[in-house]
């Protein structure tokens, strides 16, 4: 067996249920045994890095946020890939014209340009509020680095229309995040095991949503929680329990990281 040194976990729906704020506890202990081995260990998100929690008793060495456009450990910068501007414009147009808000992501703030009901319902499941700012256009012009819109998988097309940087990155039915075509969690993986000169066989990760399949898909070990959708138990190495049984820890016992 391949001695696995980095884990990758995406959170909401794998690290922590969804809504909810902290890790069961005996996640957290697993999670130390691992560390306690010399093992990496990074959170792989589509959080902004201002709003990815700080959990207790537990330590990342290092984040993969905004879909990972923008990666780092504790003390240093690894990666990052903010969107273009042009197409940030014409991809707030597209969404005008169907009515829909988008909220704006940097490195340190968010901004949306209106009210959206369905947008804030999304927000809400990291326990997060969407925020309207009167200077949106002012803030356009600065280095964004993902977009967030409330529109289903039928409209991909019209909201990306006439751009050739940009793609969809879902995990929930009704919105989605919007990342450069260039990026996705697989290409922040290989930026990490580049950095800590790792190669693919002794990575492994953990996701349960769409936006997690290139990730799942590129290590040598991509693990599906049993919440996960359909699509992405489809291409899963190994599919365990659900977020709400500690599916992570089963894993880890399973492949005997722990």
């Amino acid at each position: 067996m391949i001695m696995i040194k980095i884990l990758f976990f995406d959170i909401d729906g794998t690290l922590l249920e969804l809504g909810k704020k902290e890790m069961h506890q005996e996640l957290v202990d697993a999670l130390n045994l691992v560390k306690e081995k010399g093992i990496k260990i990074f959170l792989a998100t589509g959080r902004p890095p201002f709003v990815i929690p700080k959990f207790h008793e537990i330590e990342f060495d290092g984040i993969l946020a905004f879909n990972g456009s923008y990666c780092y450990t504790n003390n240093e910068l690894i990666y990052k890939n903010p969107m273009d501007k042009k197409d940030i414009k014409m991809f707030v147009d597209n969404a005008k014209k169907l009515n829909k808000a988008v909220t704006l992501a940097g490195i340190n703030k968010m901004g949306c340009n209106f009210d959206d009901e369905i947008l804030e319902e999304y927000f809400m499941i990291a326990n997060q509020h969407v925020h309207v700012i009167d200077e949106f256009n002012e803030f356009m012009k600065e280095e964004i680095y993902q977009m967030m819109v409330a529109t289903t998988q039928d409209r991909d097309e019209l909201i990306l229309k006439n751009t050739t940087t940009l793609k969809v990155a879902r995990w929930w039915d009704k919105a989605c995040d919007i990342i450069p075509c260039n990026g996705g969690k697989d290409v922040a993986i290989q930026k990490v095991l580049d950095f800590y000169n790792f190669n693919k066989d002794e990575a492994m990760a953990f996701g349960d949503g769409g936006n997690d399949i290139s990730m799942l898909k590129y290590v040598g070990t991509g693990v599906a929680m049993g919440n996960a959708k359909d699509s992405v138990k489809a291409i899963a190495d190994y599919i365990t329990d659900s977020v709400h049984e500690d599916g992570i820890v089963s894993a880890l016992k399973h492949f005997e990281v722990i």
